[in-house]
């Protein structure tokens, strides 16, 4: 079963802001000299034929790295800063790769942003987890969290899937104008 993630965008506990995606994305001629597997670099090829790629990073500490593993394709990967989700958008490919987090993400402080998603193409927004919104999501995210499966459950039975949540719940396909407010 698919699960949902949070990424905090700036998580000013951890003194560290993590690895997003920029808007328009990455160039793959960016990427691509990092990656080792031909598989990988053929995937990344069919995925963004436009020749941008959208990866996400967070550094290799604490808890990080069995969250990381635990994600997989099609997992929904939500953005989240100051009780607000930002972004929102799906896996594709994970790889590890210190060196390609130092190049997207250089002047991060602490570790590089080595555990790399690679995702579709972000929708961003700026959506406040208001009280409605509490049996899907949390209204504070401390670091990289796995939505707990009660919520996900919750996704899933009133929504019938993540995106109509994303589209619906997040309201990321309404004019800024229009969405929620607390």
């Amino acid at each position: 079963m698919a699960n949902v993630f949070i990424f905090p965008v700036e998580d000013a506990a951890a003194g560290s802001t993590c690895g997003i995606p920029v808007a328009g994305g990455f160039d793959m001629e960016s990427v691509l000299p990092f990656l080792i597997e031909k598989n990988q670099i053929d995937y990344l090829g069919q995925i963004y034929p436009d020749g941008k790629c959208h990866p996400w990073g967070i550094p290799e500490i604490g808890e990080n790295a069995s969250l990381w593993n635990a994600m997989a394709k099609d997992d929904l990967v939500l953005g989240c800063r100051d009780a607000s989700i930002v972004s929102a958008a799906y896996v594709w490919m994970k790889i590890r790769s210190p060196e390609l987090g130092a190049r997207l993400w250089s002047g991060g402080v602490g570790e590089p942003f080595s555990l790399i998603c690679f995702t579709d193409e972000p929708q961003w927004g700026d959506v406040p987890i208001v009280e409605q919104m509490t049996g899907y999501l949390d209204r504070d995210y401390r670091g990289f969290t796995k939505l707990a499966p009660e919520k996900r459950d919750n996704i899933l039975r009133d929504y019938g899937s993540f995106e109509t949540f994303v589209r619906l719940c997040l309201r990321f396909d309404f004019p800024f104008s229009f969405r929620h407010s607390e």
